[in-house]
């Protein structure tokens, strides 16, 4: 399952080299994977329980962004580990031209009793979903 996000450039984002900065880039995987989230097991998840938190990033870059760009964010799910969520994201224009293309590792949570956890089934099933 791919989902796109439309990423809003903002002025804060911009550096003194008129292009969106490289540390933004880890705020624009952020959104494209609340916007997978939100989309595959929606916005009434108990995120106290069954949270997340994040282990590993990576990010290539290839094309600086720009104040005017129109990002969109594809986020998808790769694979699933007893514990973890690998996700990988394509940073792109929407027309042919990727900014960006990166994977994050982010571990099942239990935000109540601080400790890792199982995946729970119905993420676990979001790695065929078309």
């Amino acid at each position: 399952m791919k989902v796109s996000t439309k990423i809003h450039v903002r002025f804060s984002d911009i550096d003194v080299m008129g292009h969106v900065n490289n540390a933004i880039y880890l705020s624009y995987f952020e959104q494209g994977r609340m916007g997978f989230f939100n989309e595959s097991v929606g916005i009434k998840w108990d995120w106290r329980t069954n949270g997340i938190v994040l282990a590993h990033n990576e990010v290539d870059y290839l094309h600086p962004i720009l104040l005017n760009d129109k990002p969109i964010i594809d986020t998808w799910l790769e694979s699933v580990g007893e514990k973890s969520l690998t996700f990988m994201y394509d940073l792109n224009d929407g027309k042919g031209k990727t900014f960006a293309r990166g994977k994050s590792v982010l571990v099942s949570y239990d935000y109540e009793t601080q400790r890792s956890k199982t995946v729970p089934e119905q993420w676990r099933a979001l790695v065929n979903k078309p």
